[in-house]
């Protein structure tokens, strides 16, 4: 258990470290705005630079939403299966689905990722001139997956060891007594 809290602990961190990057990225969409409403000046790498940010917030905070249960899900048997039923409908997802969903990504993504860095591409495209570094951006998808792989780790220990009778609050057991 203790790699469990070990890997909660990463994503509670990196999520909170990305929190203040929302912050910056409202900084940004307020300091562009004003400089072409103001000043009619336009910063292509600053419009480019706030879509990093968001896509930066969703890759990194998936492993956290999953880690305190606030990921899409639709339990149309929650109240009949019980909390072990749950459980093990949990573990079926991680095994059978968002593990393989996740190695299938970082499986895809990471070559694009090395391939921007080693070939040194950037954002610039006809209708923008941004120098952004494109293996920035392409850099947070496997380490996104990467992130989400380890969380989806450590749920899958907690519904086994629920299921072996410890009760280490499985999100099966919190969603299941918590109404939700």
């Amino acid at each position: 258990m203790r790699l469990v809290h070990w890997i909660d602990g990463l994503s509670e961190k990196l999520a909170s470290l990305v929190s203040w990057a929302l912050l910056l990225n409202a900084l940004l969409i307020t300091f562009n705005a004003i400089s072409r409403k103001v000043f009619s000046v336009a910063w292509s790498s600053a419009f480019d630079m706030q879509w990093h940010f968001f896509a930066v917030v969703v890759f990194i905070t998936a492993a956290y939403a999953l880690q305190k249960n606030e990921h899409v899900r639709v339990d149309v048997f929650a109240n009949r299966i019980g909390e072990r039923g749950l459980a093990w409908i949990d573990l079926f997802g991680i095994f059978f689905v968002l593990l393989p969903v996740c190695a299938g990504m970082i499986w895809l993504s990471g070559p694009k990722f090395w391939e921007a860095l080693v070939a040194g591409h950037t954002r610039a495209t006809r209708e923008s001139s941004s120098a952004i570094p494109a293996w920035i951006i392409l850099s947070f998808i496997p380490f996104g997956f990467a992130l989400l792989s380890l969380q989806a780790v450590a749920e899958a220990v907690r519904c086994i060891a629920f299921l072996q009778g410890n009760d280490t609050g499985s999100r099966a057991s919190r969603r299941f007594f918590d109404g939700e």
